[in-house]
């Protein structure tokens, strides 16, 4: 009876390493299939009556091959594939997760396979994390496509645009930005990108447009050193805010020169002296006339050697113009100290300035 019992042990034993051995074989073989035969035989193999560790390898394994379609459908904004690719994922992931406790109690007595079991738990927990990011990068794309899909319904057609549908729009952007919030930069720049050319180009509303694609620009930078010139959502967002940056100078531009001529007019006078100063005098006697009669008191303690300046040769007078340029260049002018009308006195004088050093440059 005793050695009837062993030789049943020893039958078991025999059976269990020869399977064992052919599970090795054919799991290594089912390796070398192209992936999406791979998972169909992968998900039978699950299904047998095999150990816990060799159910552990498959699983791992299935996950892998699934998430792997997920991210190269996301390469090409396949959000139905990445989808359905993660969601065959989801039972395979779950079955590896309860069934790795055990697994990690049976690989105690042997220190590699207990190393592979712990490799497998951080391996479920980063994937975890790896499958909601993915889920959450799939679901904006299918938003913002859905946007997408219905900005063109709205704005083309014939009875006008549909502003209720506009604001649906809006709201698919906004969904698909809070989806990629912190999980892919580029993602939540291009959502935010179309919000914003629908703010700039339907909705009209200038400064939410800018709000959001000054958003962009922000999240742009953060992907440098990559150049985004031939990104259409970094394109767009650059050029309708270079657009924004233009109608704001022009406007400022037009006021100031509102501005400018109130003082042009109150200057009259003292411009035509200027005027017939430059016309009539040598340049070293024009400088010192400025320097004497108008210095530039918006540099402290200015001086300079009138002497000097009005006894400089002809060679060093072009270097006496340009210094002058600097001395009185409107730029370097505080308007809340020295008021705008002495700013604009001092733009004329640069003009003249300006011109005198082009007639001497001329003559080198």
């Amino acid at each position: 009876a005793v050695v009837s019992t062993q030789s049943t042990g020893d039958w078991k034993n025999d059976i269990k390493e020869k399977i064992s051995d052919v599970f090795v074989v054919l799991y290594h073989f089912v390796l070398s299939l192209e992936p999406v035969k791979r998972a169909r035989v992968l998900h039978r193999l699950s299904r047998l009556s095999l150990t816990e560790i060799q159910q552990a390898k498959i699983l791992h394994r299935l996950v892998m091959d699934y998430f792997h379609t997920s991210v190269c459908a996301l390469e090409h904004t396949d959000y139905l594939t990445s989808l359905h690719a993660l969601n065959e994922l989801y039972t395979p992931l779950t079955k590896l997760e309860e069934i790795l406790p055990r697994v990690l109690y049976q690989c105690l007595e042997d220190e590699d396979e207990y190393k592979e079991g712990t490799v497998l738990s951080e391996f479920v927990e980063t994937m975890k994390d790896d499958v909601f990011k993915n889920r959450c990068i799939s679901e904006c794309i299918q938003k913002r496509e859905a946007g997408d899909e219905l900005l063109d319904k709205t704005i083309n057609v014939d009875e006008g645009v549909d502003y209720a549908a506009v604001w649906q729009v809006i709201d698919l952007y906004k969904e698909s930005v809070i989806l990629t919030r912190e999980n892919d930069v580029e993602e939540e720049a291009i959502s935010l990108s179309k919000m914003g050319v629908v703010y700039h180009k339907v909705l009209l509303m200038k400064e939410r447009a800018k709000e959001v694609l000054m958003k962009v620009l922000q999240l742009g930078s953060s992907l440098q050193p990559r150049n985004l010139s031939n990104e259409e959502w970094f394109r767009d967002a650059s050029q309708i805010l270079a657009e924004y940056q233009k109608e704001e100078a022009a406007k400022e531009d037009a006021e100031y020169a509102k501005q400018r001529q109130k003082y042009l007019t109150q200057l009259k006078p003292q411009l035509e002296v200027l005027k017939k100063k430059f016309n009539d005098l040598s340049t070293q006697q024009v400088l010192v006339w400025l320097y004497k009669e108008h210095p530039p008191k918006h540099h402290a303690n200015f001086s300079v050697d009138l002497k000097a300046v009005g006894s400089t040769p002809g060679e060093g007078v072009k270097k006496l113009v340009s210094k002058a340029i600097v001395h009185y260049h409107p730029d370097k002018i505080d308007k809340k100290d020295h008021g705008m009308k002495y700013k604009v006195w001092c733009e004329e004088i640069v003009k003249h300035l300006n011109a005198k050093y082009s007639v001497l440059k001329g003559c080198d």
